[in-house]
């Protein structure tokens, strides 16, 4: 049986329109899940990268739309089948509420005192002894408390095979700096792909 993912990346929106953009998009997904009660239930999983931008901690006037529909789906979501993922690597920046209705949490490596305090006090209480270990944490290894395993765990994930990693990786700044040429053909690629809006 298929298990359908749609990836919906905003990164090329104009970012004074991206939170509208999100906000319709969460609130046609609520929708759907509350007028299709009573059909078999196929539930879904709403995931926002880089969350602290559409529910952030301080109110702004912009996203105010989609920090609204996003706090009723982690508030109310699960009675109608949504569930909402947040990624984040400021989770300090979150909106409180949103975050202490996380039923599962999954941290990596945070070396921020500030962060760790947040997370700590949304884990349950038998996992707040994990915190200590958060910035000791090593690349993909992290610690799973809540809902979604039976006691708070440590693990280790794989590696994925070189085609299948995300872009991530920073660059290296000491040892680009002294590449060059090239430089104009990289530059009339760049503004082709950015005129296209392709990657």
């Amino acid at each position: 049986m298929a298990k359908p993912i749609s990836i919906i990346d905003v990164s090329g929106v104009p970012s004074d329109i991206t939170a509208v953009v999100v906000a319709v998009l969460s609130r046609l997904t609520f929708d759907y899940a509350i007028w299709s009660r009573g059909e078999p239930q196929r539930p879904i999983l709403l995931v926002c990268e880089e969350a602290h931008r559409y529910i952030p901690s301080k109110d702004v006037g912009q996203g105010q739309a989609v920090r609204k529909i996003l706090e009723r789906i982690a508030k109310e979501g699960r009675k109608y089948g949504v569930s909402l993922g947040l990624i984040t690597q400021r989770p300090s920046d979150l909106a409180e509420g949103v975050l202490s209705q996380c039923g599962t949490i999954i941290s990596m490596r945070l070396n921020n005192e500030r962060d760790q305090h947040f997370v700590k006090a949304a884990m349950p209480e038998g996992a707040r002894g994990f915190i200590d270990s958060i910035p000791a944490l090593r690349n993909r290894e992290c610690i799973i408390c809540g809902e979604g395993v039976s006691i708070p765990i440590r693990v280790y994930l794989d590696t994925l095979e070189e085609d299948k990693r995300p872009a991530s990786s920073d660059p290296l700044f000491s040892k680009l700096w002294r590449e060059a040429g090239g430089e104009a053909e990289i530059l009339d690629r760049v503004v082709k792909r950015w005129r296209s809006q392709g990657r």
